[in-house]
């Protein structure tokens, strides 16, 4: 992947399935509404085989291991256990500072707007932190 360049992944429809929101809660002490996921759940879907072997491979190219650097999360009505979505995932490498820019877009299987996701992965050559 270039930098300015974007792989884009999806449309895939995800669902929200309650066990593992529950575990997620649990993982990241964050007990809630027994109906709506926890806020940062959609980060789980980034370990969806496409979506970590495009990391994977972005990772590769530039000879780097990732480290996580940021996630931000805005919604426009709630996710909820035992649902369905789509989620779509724009992927860029950005040079200064290197780093992967993970977008995604949530939406209802009807097309409405659910949330927004971002994670920045910063990329660490493999022979260690810059100078």
């Amino acid at each position: 992947m270039q930098a300015d360049s974007k792989l884009l992944l999806g449309p895939t429809r995800v669902r929200v399935d309650a066990e593992r929101a529950a575990e997620f809660a649990r993982e990241t002490n964050n007990v809630g509404n027994s109906n709506i996921a926890p806020m940062a759940y959609p980060a789980v879907w980034l370990s969806a085989p496409q979506v970590h072997a495009a990391i994977a491979g972005a990772c590769a190219r530039a000879a780097s291991f990732p480290l996580h650097e940021s996630q931000s999360f805005a919604y426009d009505q709630a996710v909820r256990f035992d649902a369905d979505y789509v989620l779509d995932i724009a992927i860029s490498r950005e040079e200064s500072p290197p780093r992967l820019r993970i977008e995604a877009l949530l939406t209802t299987v009807d097309g409405a707007p659910v949330g927004r996701f971002e994670s920045l992965l910063r990329l660490v050559p493999h022979g260690g932190m810059p100078s």
